[in-house]
């Protein structure tokens, strides 16, 4: 996960749940509208922070060993923009688990007002040493998650 797209996890419940945060800082370079509108965090950065969260719940449920790729969505609903200085608060929820796969829903708020919303990412697990060295990425999730230090929301 080069481009890291969950600044803190606030709470999980291994193989259940997860509740995260993205705040859009004024420098991200993904804002600049490319058409000349607002500067906002495009939608699909918004798709990718529940994913990488999500995938945060496998490989911390798994001890690190298996993570996610997503291979469908079933549906996503944008009801309003992530604009820089604003934090989104994201939750994602397990519907079902099998040993081959994942099945989440999830949604994004930012000030208490749903943006994103969406049901069905279905993600297959793999071994993630395939991808990433194990204890890089306890070292990066301690950095994320420390329940001792909690964040805001």
């Amino acid at each position: 996960m080069k481009f890291r797209m969950v600044d803190r996890i606030l709470d999980l419940e291994p193989g259940k749940s997860i509740r995260g945060m993205k705040t859009v800082s004024f420098e991200e370079y993904q804002l600049k509208s490319a058409f000349g509108g607002d500067c906002r965090l495009p939608e699909s950065l918004v798709l990718e922070s529940f994913f990488q969260l999500g995938n945060w719940l496998i490989m911390f449920s798994s001890d690190f060993k298996k993570m996610g790729l997503l291979i469908r969505v079933e549906q996503v609903q944008f009801e309003s923009v992530l604009r820089p200085g604003q934090s989104m608060f994201m939750e994602v929820v397990v519907k079902s688990s099998r040993n081959d796969g994942v099945l989440f829903d999830g949604k994004a708020t930012v000030d208490g007002e749903i943006i994103a919303k969406g049901k069905g990412c279905l993600a297959t697990l793999v071994d993630s040493a395939e991808y990433f060295d194990p204890n890089d990425l306890r070292m990066l999730f301690s950095n994320l998650y420390r329940p001792d230090n909690p964040a805001p929301g």
